[in-house]
């Protein structure tokens, strides 16, 4: 049970131990760390056979026994450092509270000033707010008024300020382009790009148009990228027959290629044992060489 203890944690209850024979049961390296963990001076030799060392270390156990703090004389070195850096601390706080109150003083008229200052301008803005509330209410007058229309003589489109946009802009977007699409039903669109994007991709999900998507359901026509950038009706039922017709002659050729061809698959055997085709077996037979 001893040899256990000996390698137990660090720290001991003292609380179950009520003499010094009892802590000596537990060895030297056992009261060693119990020592160290609260930072009491080992001292004597690190042996467990030292009967001398070993009643020492007890002794000091016992001695701090019940005690809330532990002399100063038993600390360790750096424990006694750390013991008067906290003694130390109360008169730096309160030198930092001297400087604050000094500060404060100097201070004082500005600081005053300030508040002042503050009370004025929240005065000041609470005078803004009900003239901007007056004016509010002018304003709403007002809107009874027939509004002036905007000076748009390019008819440019209208920004996110209700303003027609810099002429610039409008310019470099393509916005003076005009392109209208029959199969839309002679919608007119601005821009080459949304002139683009009203068109399907296949295999590409895009914010397209419904009414050109619609158009090509109407005509029943595939809305595919075969009829991308056209916009006349009689140029999409053209471009069908088209490919309907090239489809079919496709799957013509394709018939055509995988027909059976008697004069060419057809196998015969000659006299030998030779497998020939039939157009050399009728050759062979002609020459009578068979």
């Amino acid at each position: 049970t001893v040899g256990a203890l000996s390698f137990s944690g660090a720290r001991l209850d003292l609380n179950e131990f009520s003499s010094v024979e009892e802590l000596e049961a537990l060895g030297g390296d056992r009261l060693k760390s119990a020592l160290k963990a609260i930072g009491v001076k080992c001292g004597g030799y690190s042996c467990p056979f030292i009967v001398r060392t070993v009643k020492e270390r007890a002794a000091r156990l016992m001695s701090i026994k019940g005690k809330d703090v532990i002399p100063t004389s038993l600390l360790t070195k750096d424990q006694r450092m750390d013991s008067r850096t906290r003694e130390n601390e109360p008169p730096e706080i309160a030198w930092v509270e001297a400087q604050i109150y000094e500060l404060c003083e100097q201070l004082g008229d500005h600081r005053v000033a300030t508040i002042e200052n503050i009370h004025r301008k929240q005065a000041q803005s609470n005078a803004v707010e009900d003239l901007s509330d007056h004016e509010e209410v002018v304003d709403d007058d007002d809107d009874c008024e027939p509004e002036v229309g905007l000076y748009n003589p390019k008819n440019v489109p209208l920004g996110w300020d209700g303003k027609p946009i810099p002429y610039w802009l409008y310019k470099l977007h393509g916005l003076n382009l005009s392109y209208t699409c029959e199969i839309c039903g002679n919608y007119v669109y601005k821009g080459p790009k949304a002139f683009q994007m009203h068109f399907a991709v296949c295999g590409v999900v895009i914010l397209q148009e419904w009414r050109h998507a619609h158009g090509m359901r109407c005509l029943g026509i595939p809305n595919s990228s075969h009829f991308a950038n056209v916009t006349k009706i009689n140029e999409a039922v053209e471009r069908t027959i088209r490919f309907s017709i090239a489809v079919w002659g496709k799957i013509q050729l394709k018939k055509d290629k995988d027909r059976w061809k008697a004069e060419i698959e057809e196998e015969f055997e000659d006299s030998m044992g030779n497998v020939v085709t039939r157009k050399t077996y009728e050759d062979l037979k002609k020459q009578g060489l068979l």
